[in-house]
């Protein structure tokens, strides 16, 4: 019987130990820096259709946040491509980095808001 509660407690204490993905956050500019050194990474904007069209970040795709369990994997297998995710104000590309850690990604960083993006949008 100990010796059963000795390994529970170890298991428990090796599963708190191991490495959990955590969501990076990183501000515009070092987003645009990154992204001008690194053509691989995708720029995901989980606005509305509806907002993407009011204007947006120049090589940004449009993955509304309702449509990412539905839609997401079918525009981009690779659970390992570096994503930045954007939203307007911050709160959807947080919640929408969330859905995509569970669904498996591995490489999600949450850039937050377009709404103080530092350099023009394109303008549909």
């Amino acid at each position: 019987m100990n010796k059963i509660i000795i390994v529970s407690v170890l298991l428990l204490i090796i599963s708190a130990c191991a490495p959990t993905q955590v969501i990076s956050k990183m501000t515009h500019q070092q987003a645009i820096e990154a992204m001008n050194q690194d053509s691989s990474i995708v720029l995901v904007d989980v606005r509305t259709v509806e907002e993407f069209a009011t204007g947006y970040v120049a090589g940004s795709i449009n993955i509304p946040i309702d449509d990412i369990a539905a839609t997401f994997e079918s525009q981009i297998s690779d659970k390992d491509t570096q994503l930045f995710i954007i939203c307007r104000s911050g709160n959807r590309s947080a919640l929408a980095s969330e859905q995509l850690k569970k669904m498996g990604f591995t490489n999600i960083t949450d850039i937050g808001g377009i709404i103080n993006w530092p350099q023009p949008l394109i303008q549909p």
